[in-house]
C-alpha cells in the first residue's frame, strides 16, 4: 500500500519507518528540512513542505496514495488546514490525528472519520501489558469483546493444540497463531514480517516463537494468563 504521513515527530516518523520496514510506499513530510534530512534513509521518500499551504500539494501524490495519516502533533491550526486541503485534493482515506476534545470534535465536524490519540492507544496497550503477562498487542471490538495477541503462556508450552480447550476453560476463541521472520524490504533493511496461520492443526505443538490470537473478554484472558503469575 501507499502512504502519506504528515508531521515526522516522535510519532509520525516511528509510523512513517515502521510502515516503511513493513514494505509498504511512504511519503514523509514535515516542514523541518532538519527532519526530513535525518530520515532519508528510513522511509521511502521524504520531503520537505509546509501542508497548510496549497500551493505544497503540487509536490505530493494525493490521489495515488491509499491512506493519509494526519500526524501533526503540536500545532492544532496546521493540523486541522492540512485534513482540510487534504480533502479538497481528494486524498482517498484520511486519518487524523487529535490532541484534545475539541480537535477531535472539529476534525469530526471536517468528515474525518477515523480519528485517534496515540497517547491514549499507547497508555491503554501499556496497561494491558503490564496487568497481563505476556500481551503483545490487543485491538477493542466493543467495551466487552477484545482481540488480543499473546505469547503461549508457560504451562501450555510443548503440548498439541489438541490437548488445549481455550473455549470451554476460559471462553476464548483461539482465531490465528502467528509467528515473525527475519526478511529484508526493498531498501535492503531488515525487518520481521509476520506470518499468520488460520488453519490451525490438532498436531501443532505450541513453542515460545508462537503468538496466541485470541477473542473473548478482558475479564477471561485475566483469568487464564493470571493462573501463570499465581503459579
Amino acid at each position: 500500500m501507499k502512504y502519506i504521513v504528515v508531521g515526522l515527530g516522535n510519532f509520525g516518523s516511528t509510523l512513517a519507518i515502521r510502515l516503511t520496514t513493513m514494505g509498504h510506499e511512504v511519503f514523509g513530510v514535515d516542514s523541518r528540512f532538519e527532519v526530513v534530512d535525518q530520515l532519508k534513509n528510513k522511509v521511502t521518500h521524504v520531503i520537505s513542505l509546509d501542508t497548510s499551504k496549497a500551493s505544497s500539494y503540487n509536490s505530493l501524490p494525493v490521489k495515488d496514495v491509499d491512506i493519509v495519516v494526519i500526524a501533526i502533533g503540536e500545532d492544532v491550526g496546521a493540523s486541522i488546514i492540512t485534513t482540510a486541503l487534504m480533502k479538497q485534493f481528494n486524498a482517498k482515506q484520511i486519518i487524523g490525528r487529535a490532541i484534545n476534545p475539541v480537535h477531535h470534535t472539529v476534525l469530526e465536524s471536517i468528515g474525518i472519520e477515523t480519528i485517534f490519540n496515540p497517547e491514549e492507544i499507547a497508555a491503554e496497550m501499556f496497561a494491558k501489558q503490564l496487568e497481563m503477562k505476556g500481551v503483545v498487542e490487543s485491538f477493542d471490538l466493543s467495551d466487552n469483546c477484545s482481540i488480543i495477541e499473546l505469547k503461549v503462556p508457560e504451562r501450555y508450552l510443548g503440548r498439541e493444540l489438541s490437548t488445549v480447550d481455550f473455549e470451554q476453560k476460559y471462553d476464548l476463541r483461539l482465531i490465528a497463531i502467528k509467528h515473525f521472520e527475519e526478511k529484508k524490504n526493498f531498501l535492503g533493511m531488515k525487518t520481521q514480517k509476520a506470518s499468520v496461520d488460520i488453519n490451525l492443526k490438532p498436531d501443532h505443538v505450541f513453542s515460545l516463537e508462537d503468538i496466541l490470537v485470541m477473542m473473548g473478554e478482558l475479564k477471561n484472558f485475566e483469568s487464564m494468563i493470571g493462573k501463570d503469575i499465581r503459579d
